[in-house]
């Protein structure tokens, strides 16, 4: 389970283009070191929007408009994650859900703020 203000908050670094604030909050609460964040492709994985290293800790994006796309960045940071939690297979499908748990929370507290209610 997630702290929804921490949810809000990451989303919303990110959309403002601030995607190394979003992850410096994140690997602070899961007491992680912070990935190296880097634009660009990787040999073997050209195709892809983005992919984490573990042997480099370090999450690279393949262009950078990217950097300011909460699902490509938090998708990427699970990844990260996952490595330091001990477990060997990424799962993507777990990637995607980590993700989206976090721009669902962000969409709820919006449309809750559009509709007047705290």
């Amino acid at each position: 389970m997630q702290d929804a203000n921490l949810q809000i908050k990451v989303v919303r670094v990110i959309l403002e283009g601030r995607p190394e604030e979003a992850l410096q909050l994140l690997s602070n609460y899961y007491g992680i070191i912070v990935p190296e964040l880097r634009v660009g492709t990787v040999k073997r994985h050209r195709g892809v929007l983005g992919c984490y290293l573990a042997k480099e800790k370090r999450i690279y994006i393949s262009k950078s408009e990217y950097l300011s796309n909460p699902f490509i960045i938090l998708h990427e940071f699970y990844h990260h994650l996952r490595t330091f939690s001990g477990k060997k297979r990424q799962a993507e499908s777990r990637a995607d859900l980590f993700a989206n748990s976090f721009i669902e929370e962000f969409r709820r507290f919006q449309n809750s703020t559009k509709s007047g209610c705290s």
